[in-house]
C-alpha cells in the first residue's frame, strides 16, 4: 500500500508539502496540487483516517441521517452533499433513521464528525438530547422552532399557498387536497398553505375534500393518488386536485383517465416535488419545484464550515419554492 513518503518522492516534493496538498491546508501552487494528486491517483494512495483521527480527534466521517421517504424520492438530496463533502476529503455514511432519537445515538457512538439530518421526526425532548450529544449537526427540510439550530428549510407553506392560489384564479373552487402523511412537516406546510389561499379568496374549505393517506404504510404514493380519486370522484364535484407528491399526481391522472375524464380539460392536476418523470408524463405535471440540491450543499457547506472551523454562527436559511407550469392544469370551464 502506498504511503504519504511514497507520493512525495514520486511527486519530487517534500512529505510535509504533499501533507499539505492531501489535506487542503496550507498554501502550494496549483500546478504543485495537480502533480501530487495526479501522483497519488496513480499509487492508489488513501489517507490513514484512524492515524488521522488520533491526531485530530476527528473521524474524517459524517452520518447523512435519513428517512427513507427522502432517500427514495429525493436522491439527488444525497448527491448534492457528496459532491461538497468529497471536497474537504471525507467520507460520508448514509444511515436511515426515523427519530431524533436515533440521531442523537448516532451522535452518541463517537464515528461521526457531525451528522445531516432530513425527514426525521420525534417525541417531546428528543432534539434537546441530541444536542445535549454535543455533536455538530444540520437540520434540513424541517421547520424547528428552537433558535440554536442549524437549519436549512424549504418553504412548503409556499409552494401549497401558490398552487392552490394558481387553481383559484383559474376558476376552480373546489379542489381536492392528497396528502402523504409519511413526512409530516412537508405535508402539514402544504397543506396549511392550502387552507390560507382559501381563506384568503373567502372559500370555505370542505374537510371531505383533504384525503390523507390511510393506515397501510405498503400503499405507495402512485395508489394513494389512484385510490384517492376513485372513491371520491363521484361524491364530490371538485374539478381539480392537488397532491404532496408528483407520485400521487401521477396515480390521480391515471385514475381520471380510467374514468374517462381528460386532464386538464375536466379536471386540473397539480403536483410537488418536480420529480424527473413530470416532465415526461401525460400531460406533462404542473408542479411546485422544492430546491432540494440546493439545500442538501447548503447543508453539507455548514456542516463541514463547523467542524473544519469551528464556525459557532448558528446558521437558519429559508429555500424558496417555484410553481412549474406544463399541461396538467387549466382554466376551469363554466357549465
Amino acid at each position: 500500500m502506498a504511503t504519504l513518503k511514497d507520493v512525495a518522492q514520486r511527486a519530487s516534493v517534500s512529505i510535509a508539502t504533499a501533507s499539505r496538498v492531501l489535506n487542503g491546508k496550507g498554501t502550494y501552487t496549483k500546478t504543485t496540487e495537480e502533480i501530487v494528486r495526479k501522483t497519488a491517483l496513480e499509487l492508489g494512495y488513501t489517507p490513514n483516517l484512524t492515524a488521522k483521527g488520533l491526531k485530530t480527534g476527528l473521524t474524517g466521517t459524517i452520518a447523512v441521517a435519513i428517512h427513507s421517504y427522502m432517500l427514495l424520492s429525493f436522491p439527488h438530496l444525497l448527491h448534492s452533499i457528496i459532491s461538497v463533502v468529497k471536497t474537504q476529503r471525507y467520507g460520508v455514511e448514509v444511515v436511515a433513521v426515523e427519530t431524533f432519537e436515533d440521531c442523537a445515538g448516532l451522535a452518541r457512538s463517537g464515528k461521526y464528525d457531525g451528522l445531516l439530518i432530513s425527514g426525521v421526526t420525534g417525541i417531546s425532548g428528543a432534539l434537546g438530547s441530541l444536542v445535549r450529544t454535543g455533536s455538530e449537526f444540520v437540520i434540513l427540510g424541517e421547520n424547528i422552532e428552537r433558535e440554536d439550530i442549524n437549519l436549512v428549510e424549504i418553504d412548503c407553506f409556499q409552494g401549497g399557498y401558490i398552487a392552490t392560489r394558481h387553481l383559484i384564479h383559474s376558476g376552480h373552487k373546489m379542489i381536492l387536497f392528497i396528502q402523504n402523511t409519511t413526512i409530516p412537516f412537508f405535508s402539514r406546510e402544504i397543506l396549511r398553505g392550502y387552507l390560507f389561499a382559501h381563506d384568503e379568496n373567502g372559500i370555505q374549505y370542505r374537510e371531505e375534500l383533504i384525503y390523507r393517506k390511510g393506515e397501510s404504510r405498503m400503499e405507495i404514493e402512485e395508489d394513494l393518488g389512484f385510490n384517492a380519486v376513485k372513491k371520491t370522484l363521484h361524491h364530490f364535484p371538485y374539478s381539480a386536485v392537488l397532491t404532496t407528491d408528483d407520485r400521487i399526481a401521477f396515480g390521480a391522472i391515471r385514475a381520471l383517465q380510467n374514468e374517462g375524464l381528460k386532464v386538464p380539460r375536466d379536471t386540473s392536476v397539480l403536483g410537488f416535488g418536480n420529480h424527473s418523470a413530470s416532465a415526461y408524463v401525460s400531460p406533462p405535471l404542473t408542479t411546485v419545484e422544492l430546491p432540494i440540491r440546493q439545500m442538501g450543499e447548503l447543508g453539507a457547506e455548514i456542516l463541514m464550515n463547523n467542524i473544519k472551523r469551528k464556525d459557532l454562527i448558528v446558521k437558519r436559511v429559508k429555500l424558496k419554492v417555484q410553481l412549474i407550469k406544463r399541461d396538467s392544469h387549466a382554466k376551469r370551464l363554466t357549465r
